[in-house]
């Protein structure tokens, strides 16, 4: 693969279309100057020769240049003149090809960036980075996109081009030299959203400070990182940084858990007379999100709170370090999603409560989710169980209809989420 791919058919130069024009012409002056009955002093009776040696004769002036005819003779004056002209014009294409063929040999590739203007420029390719490509298809159909990453899985740049108007641009978004050729100074915005926090903030900052006045959004994954960044960014705001607005930080977990609440968790609770019991199976960065957010949203309706992993004390004792946890009642157990054992700890734990708890299976593995939703299944008919994933497949979808789960498709939560995002950039 080049280092530079496009799924688009390269188009036709100006110096090409110029080139053919000029070829066109040399055969009709030749034609017309043999018909107005000039001949040349290499050759006898050329008026009477076929159309055949006519086309000969003016292909031979790109390579002779007419040495091999000799000069125009006889026939009108005019006529003379156009075969002349014919004899300077052929020489001159053929010159001007070669040349432009040994140039093309001689430098280096041109990234799309070197002709395109008003883009978007997208850092990374992974999950989340197609997730926001899609987004911004539903807004802009036709805006120019460089998508950045290293490419390194075929399947990853077929995806990339199945989209019309993307630029794939194979670099590695670590290395100053990324933004030295994707048009920084003609783009419209930049997102950045590879699968490391660090690289994100990176070249979101270096992006900022080569060109101030560009919207830059960058997403943080990792909460612990996430919030010493967002109070970083309110701090040069507040001091009106020379630098220019900070750019904007996301967090794709923050967008579906907050989904989550609103379309699921939210109605539960207002549709019960009780408190209610929420069981976290997993404690990733997802969970995190989800606990974070009912301590806010939702701290009066839950009676209890238990978090399932097979390291929960730790985690949860790390996690209360940035986020205080006081204000809810919540308890730990320590297994494996997908040992009985495990939840029959957690029956103990919620034994004598009056609510049928609501279960929220998001592991960051999706087997893991699957396999625990049925465990929990087939224990008990009553309770409410999800299982997170990313795609929202046919297979998983007919799993959870056949055990009677219901899917949390990641995937889902930020087609319209990352739509709404996209929209709010394009405002900035």
């Amino acid at each position: 693969m080049s280092f530079w791919s496009t799924s688009e058919t390269p188009p036709v130069s100006t110096g090409a279309r110029l080139r053919i024009v000029g070829v066109v012409l040399v055969f009709v002056l030749v034609a017309a100057s043999f018909v107005a009955g000039v001949e040349t002093s290499g050759l006898e009776a050329t008026e009477a020769g076929s159309i055949l040696a006519w086309i000969y004769y003016a292909a031979g002036l790109f390579v002779f240049g007419g040495l091999d005819l000799g000069t125009p003779i006889g026939g009108p004056i005019g006529a003379r003149g156009m075969l002349w002209i014919a004899y300077f014009l052929a020489p001159a294409i053929t010159t001007t090809t070669v040349v432009e063929a040994v140039i093309s040999l001689v430098r280096p590739a041109r990234s799309p960036a070197a002709s395109v203007k008003g883009h978007l420029i997208l850092v990374g390719a992974g999950p989340i980075g197609l997730a926001y490509l899609k987004a911004v298809r539903r807004v802009d159909p036709d805006v120019p996109v460089l998508i950045v990453d290293r490419f390194e899985g075929e399947v990853t740049l077929a995806e990339v081009e199945r989209f019309s108007g993307v630029h794939p641009v194979s670099v590695d978004p670590r290395r100053p030299a990324a933004l030295e050729v994707v048009g920084l100074e003609r783009a419209d915005r930049m997102v950045v959203v590879t699968d490391d926090d660090l690289t994100n903030l990176e070249v979101a900052w270096a992006a900022r400070a080569a060109r101030a006045d560009l919207p830059i959004a960058v997403h943080v994954a990792d909460l612990t990182l996430l919030r010493p960044v967002n109070r970083l960014v309110r701090d040069q705001a507040r001091a009106a940084d020379p630098g220019g607005a900070p750019p904007l930080v996301f967090n794709t977990h923050r967008i579906g858990a907050l989904h989550l609440y609103e379309r699921f968790l939210h109605p539960h609770f207002e549709g019960t007379r009780y408190q209610d019991v929420v069981v976290l199976g997993g404690f990733g960065r997802f969970s995190q999100t989800i606990l974070e957010l009912l301590r806010v949203t939702a701290a009066d309706e839950i009676e209890r709170l238990v978090v399932v992993d097979p390291d929960a004390s730790r985690k949860v004792r790390q996690f209360a370090v940035d986020v205080p946890l006081e204000v809810l009642r919540f308890t730990t157990v320590d297994g494996d999603l997908v040992d009985p054992g495990t939840w029959a700890r957690v029956d103990d734990e919620v034994a004598g409560l009056e609510a049928t708890p609501v279960y929220l299976l998001a592991s960051s593995d999706e087997v893991v989710n699957f396999r625990a939703a049925m465990l929990l299944r087939a224990r008990s008919s009553e309770p409410r169980v999800f299982a997170r994933c990313f795609h929202r497949g046919q297979f998983a979808e007919s799993l959870a209809e056949q055990r009677d789960f219901e899917l949390l498709a990641f995937e889902d939560v930020l087609r319209d989420a990352l739509v709404e995002h996209y929209e709010g950039l394009k405002t900035v």
